[in-house]
């Protein structure tokens, strides 16, 4: 099973899932992770640097870790997703789902027919620009590529069900630093009405079969937090690791 295919699955076992953020153009740090033992790795092009050529160079040491390598996109249109798909990423992640109807246009963005109605090419990476069965190629897809749709925004909350319910929806992402300024709470991640928040999207989405729960890690002892409230993907950040690791060598070994 390749890489892609077992996260989706794992997705919707809701096994416990641990990646990263990628928010440097470094091929090296995605293998790295993926020898580590870790599950995937979100490229970020939405907060991040990378020209959709650097995304390609990542996601081929993905396929050399034998990782799963999803993109966080900056948007959610059509030009945004297509390309990503066919440079071979195992997924996206969509930012800022705001309403029912924009998460059906990503799932409709994602699939191929019948499942959506993403352009069709056989001569893509993802489909070994050609070289491989095309036929083959095009069915595998819907087993294939996870969609994960970004929660942020407070306006979202009474549609969380219905979009955690769509067909082709694979995990829904928590994403509290937004979500707690959408509520007037900018930089308070940890505040009671983010809190309340987060609560009302995971008791909205646990009782649906096979959608997993996702959000952001800061710190080990994050990960058995949040599976106890039934989150099975956490995603840590790599400018946060280096950065914490960074300081705290200089505090050891130039202290102040």
């Amino acid at each position: 099973m390749s890489p892609s295919a077992r996260f989706k699955q794992r997705l919707h076992r809701r096994e416990m899932q641990l990646g990263f953020f990628i928010g440097l153009s470094s091929p090296a740090l995605v293998e790295m992770i993926g020898w580590a033992g870790f599950d995937f790795v979100i490229i970020d092009t939405e907060h991040g640097p990378m020209s959709l050529d650097a995304v390609e160079h990542m996601l081929r040491a993905a396929d050399a870790a034998g990782i799963a390598a999803l993109v966080r996109l900056p948007g959610a249109t059509e030009v945004q997703i297509l390309p990503v798909l066919d440079i071979g990423a195992a997924g996206i992640l969509v930012p800022h789902v705001s309403s029912l109807e924009k998460a059906r246009a990503v799932v409709a963005q994602a699939y191929y027919p019948p499942h959506g109605r993403r352009g069709v090419s056989t001569v893509s990476r993802a489909a070994r620009y050609g070289l491989g069965d095309g036929a083959a190629y095009l069915a595998a897809r819907h087993q294939e590529t996870s969609v994960v749709l970004m929660i942020e925004d407070a306006a979202v909350l009474p549609e969380i069900a219905a979009i955690a319910a769509l067909p082709g929806v694979d995990a829904i992402f928590i994403g509290p630093n937004d979500l707690a300024a959408s509520l007037g709470r900018a930089g308070q991640p940890g505040h009671p009405d983010v809190a309340a928040a987060i609560a009302k999207i995971r008791d909205a989405v646990r009782p649906i079969d096979g959608v997993a729960l996702a959000t952001i890690g800061r710190a080990p002892g994050d990960v058995a937090r949040h599976r106890d409230n039934g989150i099975s993907v956490v995603c840590f950040s790599t400018p946060l690791l280096i950065a914490g690791a960074l300081r705290d060598l200089m505090k050891r070994e130039r202290p102040a």
